[in-house]
Parts: C-alpha cells; structure tokens; sequence
C-alpha cells in the first residue's frame, strides 16, 4: 500500500516540477518514514475535506515537509533546541512535531484546522510518546490566527500552509506576543512565498538554504 503513496506521490512531483526532484523527494521520503516510523506521506486538498473555517479558501494543500529540509533546519538550531518550544502552524499528521522530539525539543505544539489530519497527527503522536516521556506534547485543531501564542513559544515553523492573508494575521500574533513578552524567537520558513512580512515587520534572516531550485527554507530571527 505505501508503495502505492509514493509512486502517487513521485507523479504527483514530476507532473507539477520535474523527475529529478520527485526522484529526490521520494528518495528521502522513503528514507524518513523509515526512520521516524510514520506514514505522512500524501497529497490533499483540504477545500474537499469538511473544514468549517472560514479562512479555508486562504489555505495551501496539504503536503508535508521534505525530511531532507526538516532535518537540515533542525540541524542549524541543534545548540538551542532544547530550550525552545515548537510550534508547527499547518501540523497535518505531525511530521514536524514527531521529527522534532528526536531532535530534542521539549515542548511540541501542531495547529491545523482539518480534524482528519489531527486525528492522524494524534496516533503518530502516541506511537512515540513513550520513547519521549519528558516531552510536552499538543495537538490544536483549530484556526491559526485564533491560535494564542504562549510566553515561551520561541520556534514558529511554517511550510507555506496559507496565503498572505491569513500569514499576515499570524505576524501579527507572533509580534503582539513578542510585545507582550520580550524573548528572542526563530521562524523556520519552508517554500517562504511570504517571507517580506517578517523582513518588514524587523525580523532577520539567520539562514537561508535552496538545493535544486525548488527545495528551500529561511530561518528568521527576532
């Protein structure tokens, strides 16, 4: 059945890119899911899932984050991980936030607004929370912007989930917290389609990573 997904997934990539990069996506898909022991692999439309938000019509598909690129950002933050805490806006079936345990970060919260991709993210969850018992775990299902931003949330990850509609209402959220209480803060920005939000709302740029063309992520600073 999983060779199924990835042969799905592999046209999927070579219709709207090229071969090389489906190649390379499945490539590193096989290899994590593998690795983490999960099954994320897929390709949705959530317009066709029964969401009652009305900030769908502003959300991307859903499609989780290249390993390749999760491990790679991860690794640039290996020196602060453990005292920060994780918050995955867009969370699907909780690649980000499983990934993110092994990678030591101590508290993991996944907001995403389709309850079936929640209630995937949950069993993902529980296969894993006895290999990390001191590990704080959240799933939110609910809309992003209504997400209320904790004092120590200090890690945004964003794999492009919605327009700049509601990105900008998030911006705003991370920066009225901010106010509220001073903390220094990454954003993890894969695909970052709106990256000048953050530029022009003061945050700067850490890191920025790109391998053939398409597979790209910035990490920002505040």
């Amino acid at each position: 059945m999983k060779s199924l997904y990835y042969l799905k997934y592999f046209y999927f990539i070579a219709r709207n890119w090229n071969v090389r990069l489906a190649a390379f996506t499945v490539y590193h898909e096989i290899k994590g899911e593998k690795k983490y022991q999960l099954h994320t692999v897929k390709v949705d439309r959530l317009q066709d899932q029964k969401i009652k938000s009305g900030n769908l019509k502003h959300a991307s598909i859903y499609q989780a984050t290249n390993y390749f690129l999760i491990e790679h950002a991860f690794d640039f933050l290996k020196n602060e991980r453990a005292n920060l805490h994780l918050v995955d806006y867009g969370s699907g079936k909780g690649r980000i936030m499983v990934v993110a345990a092994y990678y030591g970060f101590k508290k993991i919260t996944g907001i995403d607004f389709s309850q079936s991709l929640c209630n995937e993210a949950e069993i993902n969850i529980e296969k894993i929370k006895p290999r990390f018992p001191s590990v704080d775990f959240e799933i939110i299902c609910g809309d992003a912007v209504n997400y209320l931003i904790k004092n120590d949330d200090t890690v945004f990850f964003f794999f492009n989930p919605f327009d700049e509609v509601v990105m900008l209402q998030v911006v705003k959220n991370i920066l009225a917290s901010l106010k509220k209480n001073e903390r220094k803060i990454y954003v993890v920005y894969v695909n970052p389609l709106h990256q000048e939000m953050f530029l022009s709302a003061g945050f700067e740029e850490e890191y920025y990573f790109k391998k053939m063309e398409y597979l790209e992520f910035v990490i920002l600073s505040k």
